[in-house]
Order: C-alpha cells, then structure tokens, then sequence
C-alpha cells in the first residue's frame, strides 16, 4: 500500500522577484517562508532556491520534472521538520502550490 503524502505548508508563486511564499503549518512549527532565487548559482547540480524564514536560511530546493510533472524538491535543515521528502507541487489555483511531506521508507531486511 502506498502511502499519500502530508500537505505542511500552502504558497503561492511570485513572479519578481521570482520564488514562492507561504506558511509551513505542523504541529510543532507554525512560519512564514520564502524560497528565494539563489543568486550564487554557478553549476546545474546547485539549488535554483535558498528557503529562509524569519531571516535565517532553513534549506534548499531545486526546480524539477518527471512523469508526474514539474515541481520543486526540497532539503530542510531546519532540525524542528523531521526527515523525509519533502516537495512543492501545483494545486488547483493559478499561482497555488502545496508544500508535501512524505516519511522515508525503512527497507525491509531480505530473509
């Protein structure tokens, strides 16, 4: 069984400067957030976003597609959000998007 992910967080696109803004909303962190165009980008691997709330860098994100679409994919180094996947997805409205977590999966041990 596959289990769906968590909506944490709700945002909206922005277009200059470009990024998205919004609130990531659990029940340990309730914050107002902005992914931000990183401007010291040189390399494709680096991240197209730096996320900061409050002032202070909590992660990074990167622009990505796949057969699902495109969406953006974020690392969290805010130690309040547990481990996972974490990624930013188009809702039903214009420049609305949902910020999703799933867990990560233990594999199981072969017998």
């Amino acid at each position: 069984m596959k289990k769906s992910a968590l909506i944490i967080g709700s945002f909206t696109k922005r277009d200059e400067p470009s990024g998205f803004t919004g609130k990531l909303d659990t029940l340990g962190t309730k914050a107002e957030v902005s992914f931000l165009p990183n401007e010291h980008k040189e390399k494709d691997n680096h991240p197209d976003f730096i996320v900061v709330s409050g002032g202070k860098e909590i992660g990074v994100a990167w622009e990505r597609s796949d057969d699902r679409g495109h969406y953006v994919s974020v690392a969290f180094e805010e130690p309040s959000l547990a481990p996972g996947y974490y990624s930013l997805v188009k809702s039903g409205a214009e420049k609305s998007y949902q910020l999703l977590y799933r867990k990560l999966q233990v594999k199981k041990e072969a017998k």
